[in-house]
């Protein structure tokens, strides 16, 4: 079976994160940590903030799968708050970095992205035009992405009370 490139470099990127930041990686540092060349780092990836794009993007279409195998809001949201919870330190070392900015980005991205997909997979009854669904979309990506940076300082948190409290927060179907 031939080798994910894009999935070695990604993976070694996180590890390398977890333990030294955002920060001191390079894109010499990353390459000589996967044992390849430079042309090969280039030829998946731009710089070092497409490989946290798509380490993202992966991370969210996995969540995103076992969220659908829930049988209620609350546990598909358990699944996601429970992700975010087991990546805690990675997401405070990016969080942590010079490029905060455009990391929050990425995760409200990703969180959208998120959401669109679930929506389009679940049935619902809500019947809201295309600029009010990207507004709430757009909404509720901010509100949860923000939710999960502040609970993933705590050093304790009740996923499943969480998620539940965030759910009384959404419209009744048909409402």
């Amino acid at each position: 079976m031939p080798i994910d490139m894009k999935t070695v470099i990604a993976s070694t990127f996180v590890t390398m994160v977890k333990q030294k930041g955002i920060d001191k990686i390079t894109v010499k540092a990353l390459i000589d940590a996967c044992g390849i060349s430079r042309q090969t780092f280039y030829y998946h990836f731009q710089d070092i903030m497409e490989v946290i794009e798509w380490a993202l993007e992966q991370a969210a279409k996995s969540t995103l799968v076992k969220s659908l195998e829930a049988d209620t809001p609350e546990k598909a949201l358990s699944v996601l708050i429970s992700s975010a919870v087991e990546n805690r330190t990675l997401i405070s070392k990016l969080l942590d970095s010079q490029k905060r900015g455009q990391i929050e980005k990425l995760f409200v991205q990703a969180a959208k992205t998120y959401l669109q997909e679930l929506i389009r997979s679940r049935p619902h009854k809500v019947s809201l035009d295309y600029a009010d669904t990207e507004i709430a979309l757009d909404f509720w990506a901010f509100g949860i992405t923000g939710m999960l940076f502040k609970y993933c300082q705590q050093e304790r948190i009740d996923v499943k009370n969480l998620a539940e409290q965030i759910c009384r927060l959404l419209p009744e179907k048909g409402e």
